[in-house]
């Protein structure tokens, strides 16, 4: 077997964007992701390659002229672990099953970070940042995969706990599938929303008419509120906004909510989007007229909403106003009273307040994710 390396080569880039396809053929739970994006993303054009600091490594693994594995090492200058320590990030994963083929790819991938740059801390599968596609599914593959879940072979956690890497964090997903325990889950969360109107608190729904604006606002109040998370990287407003650009396709502008305190400063936000796996992977990876039209054929039948995210900054945190749970309220209302009653909870890190919110409706976890980390 032979591995070969490139940085930016069309020549390489083409079968190793090809072999992911190839690699699921005939699974019907994965989502094809965008050829014309990823094909972006190994273009030097990339705003991450810009970056001064940031390095990267593409490899391509061969037996014979068979295309059998891929992965990519990434240095993100902007990427410290919690304690400072630099950290190197290995992504891109694809590989058939066989562990001989996982572990020259993953040997080359982070020698190349550990003896050509020092890294002595990687983190994967990451590709470039928090912000793009990481973590691998570590549970519910027998369930249906929803828009931007993390989706991967299921044999591909154990190659890499097989190699020495262990788990850095774990994330979960919670479906709730019933009208009456939704309708409990925000009860406590309606009382806050109440108390704080009372307070002088504005809670206003995303004004598409103005998007690029309302979405400065979404990038703002994301990095005050994310900046502590593990993995946290800065990203600018064009960065954010090319790929918020993707998430126009399940934007529901009512399920996006910004809460403004009794100073009218925005304080916080949460965020749902419609669930459209099924009109997404109609498109087969193809953004073009034809893909477009079977979106929207398929976006007729979404019957479910995706909680992604919600967050309050800290000086909202210091007051103690329960802004979160009424952000939270707020937005489960509003599915609720737009015939929404198939509600996931997604990706929520395993040590996160988020948990709480869900109370006694939390239900035992069948989707997990995590993050590895090799310390070398």
């Amino acid at each position: 077997m032979a591995i070969k390396n490139f940085t930016f080569d069309r020549s390489l880039a083409d079968p190793f964007i090809r072999f992911g396809y190839d690699h699921y053929k005939g699974d019907n739970n994965w989502i094809p992701p965008f050829k014309e994006e990823l094909y972006q993303q190994l273009s030097p054009y990339y705003p991450f390659y810009s970056k001064k600091g940031n390095d990267h490594r593409h490899f391509l693994a061969l037996a014979g002229n068979r295309v059998v594995g891929r992965i990519s090492a990434m240095v993100n200058s902007d990427l410290l672990d919690k304690d400072g320590t630099a950290v190197g990030t290995i992504g891109f994963f694809e590989c058939i099953e066989d562990y001989q083929v996982a572990s020259d790819l993953l040997s080359t991938a982070t020698g190349w970070l550990h003896e050509k740059l020092g890294f002595k801390r990687i983190w994967g599968p990451m590709n470039f940042d928090i912000w793009h596609s990481y973590r691998f599914m570590t549970k519910g593959y027998d369930q249906k995969v929803f828009y931007g879940e993390p989706y991967n072979k299921p044999y591909y956690p154990d190659f890499f706990e097989r190699f020495g890497l262990i788990r850095k964090q774990v994330w979960d997903s919670i479906e709730i599938t019933e009208r009456s325990v939704l309708e409990k889950m925000i009860a406590r969360g309606a009382r806050r929303h109440q108390m704080l109107l009372s307070r002088g608190y504005r809670f206003v729904t995303f004004n598409e008419h103005v998007f690029r604006k309302e979405l400065r606002k979404l990038h703002y109040i994301l990095t005050e509120t994310f900046s502590g998370f593990l993995g946290f990287t800065p990203l600018s407003f064009t960065e954010f906004e090319q790929l918020f650009s993707k998430s126009r396709y399940a934007l529901n502008p009512r399920l996006i909510v910004f809460a403004y305190d009794e100073n009218n400063k925005l304080a916080g936000f949460a965020l749902a989007l419609l669930e459209v796996s099924d009109a997404i992977q109609s498109m087969n990876g193809k953004d073009n007229l034809i893909g477009k039209l079977r979106f929207l054929h398929n976006l007729r039948h979404v019957n479910r909403i995706n909680f992604y995210a919600g967050g309050i900054t800290s000086e909202e945190i210091a007051k103690m106003s329960g802004l979160a749970r009424a952000g939270f309220y707020c937005v489960i209302r509003q599915a609720l009273d737009e015939g929404y009653e198939n509600i996931m909870m997604t990706l929520m890190a395993k040590n996160n307040k988020v948990h709480g919110l869900l109370g006694k409706n939390m239900k035992k976890t069948v989707r997990e994710y995590t993050l590895y980390e090799l310390n070398l």
